[in-house]
C-alpha cells in the first residue's frame, strides 16, 4: 500500500520502507472535508456516473448531451431530478459537494485576488454599493479570500448568493453579508462593483448560461460593475488533462463543458457582454475573465 502512495506522490520514500509525509498527505488527515469528499463524495457520486457513461453516449449516438433533465444523470440514476435537484433532497450528498468545492478552492487553485488585480476595484468603490456579489458562492470561501487580502473593508461590503438551503447555517465574518439567491431570476443587488461567478457557469450548457448571465448584465451599471468569471479555459492544442477530465465530468452529470476561450466569448458576447481581459496566471488551471457591459 505504502508503494503505491508513494508512486502516487502523496508520500515520498526516503529510504527503502521509509516514508514521510507531503502536504498532501497531511492534509487528507487532519482535513475531515477531505475524507468526505474522497470517502463518500466521489465513491458515491463519481465512480457510478462515469461507469454509466459510455453506454448513455452509445444509446444517444455518441451526440454530446445539451439538456440538463435528459442526461447520463437521470440515465444512471433512474430518476427525472437533475443532479441539484437530487443534492436539494440529499442533505449529506449535499454537505459532500460543497466540502468538494471548497477543497477544490483550497488545495487546488491560486487564490483569485492573486489573479486579478482585486485593489483597483477597492479604491474605485462607490459609497453605499456592494464592493463583490459572489453568485452561487456556495460557503463564502471565495470571499473569505478577497476579506484577507483586503481585511479593512466594511462589513457587509461582501455579498454571498447562493441557494436556500447552501447558505441557512453558513457562518461568515462580518464583512460577508449572506444573502439566498436563485441565478435564474433577476438580480437583486444593482450597481455592485463588482459581480463574481466560480465555478458556475461550467455547470450548465451554453442556453441556460445566457440567462444566468443575462440576470447579472441586468444589474450592472455601465462604465462602473464589472463581472469575473473564474472558470478553466480548455486549450485549443495540448490542452490540461485535469481540464478536460473536468470537461468530461461537466458533461456526464449536468450535460454541460468546459469552454475554449472562442466558446467563452459567444456566450458572454449573447449575454450583452463582452470580454475585457483574461488574466491568466503561468501553471494554474484556472483563468479570471474579466467582463463588462457591451
Amino acid at each position: 500500500m505504502m508503494r503505491q502512495i508513494s508512486g502516487q506522490h502523496l508520500v515520498i520514500e526516503t529510504a527503502e520502507d521509509t516514508f514521510a509525509t507531503t502536504p498532501w498527505a497531511k492534509a487528507l488527515a487532519a482535513d475531515p472535508a477531505l475524507s468526505a469528499v474522497y470517502g463518500e463524495f466521489y465513491a458515491q457520486l463519481n465512480s457510478p456516473m462515469f461507469k454509466s457513461l459510455p453506454y448513455f453516449l452509445k444509446k444517444r449516438g455518441f451526440k454530446s448531451p445539451s439538456d440538463v433533465n435528459d442526461c447520463n444523470w437521470q440515465y444512471w440514476k433512474g430518476t427525472s431530478n437533475n443532479l441539484f435537484a437530487d443534492l436539494s433532497t440529499n442533505p449529506a450528498m449535499a454537505n459532500d459537494f460543497h466540502a468538494a468545492m471548497q477543497c477544490h478552492s483550497k488545495y487546488n487553485l491560486t487564490p483569485w485576488p492573486e489573479v486579478y488585480p482585486t485593489s483597483t476595484v477597492v479604491s474605485a468603490l462607490k459609497p453605499d454599493r456592494a464592493l463583490v456579489v459572489d453568485i452561487g458562492g456556495s460557503k463564502g470561501h471565495d470571499l473569505e479570500k478577497f476579506r484577507l487580502c483586503h481585511p479593512d473593508i466594511p462589513d457587509g461590503s461582501l455579498i454571498l448568493q447562493d441557494l436556500p438551503d447552501v447558505v441557512k447555517d453558513v457562518q461568515v465574518d462580518p464583512a460577508i453579508s449572506v444573502q439566498a439567491y436563485d441565478f435564474f431570476t433577476p438580480q437583486p443587488v444593482k450597481g455592485a462593483r463588482i459581480y463574481f461567478m466560480h465555478n458556475v457557469l461550467h455547470d450548465w450548457p451554453d442556453d441556460s448560461a445566457i440567462t444566468i448571465l443575462k440576470n447579472v448584465a441586468s444589474a450592472m451599471e455601465k462604465g462602473y460593475s464589472k463581472l469575473l468569471i473564474h472558470e478553466s479555459l480548455i486549450s485549443r492544442v495540448n490542452p490540461l488533462a485535469r481540464v478536460t477530465v473536468s470537461d468530461i465530468t461537466m458533461m456526464a452529470c449536468l450535460a454541460a463543458k468546459e469552454r475554449t476561450e472562442i466558446e467563452w466569448g459567444e456566450v458572454i458576447r449573447n449575454s450583452g457582454l463582452r470580454i475585457v481581459r483574461i488574466w491568466r496566471p503561468p501553471q494554474s488551471v484556472e483563468s479570471v475573465i474579466e467582463v463588462e457591459l457591451d
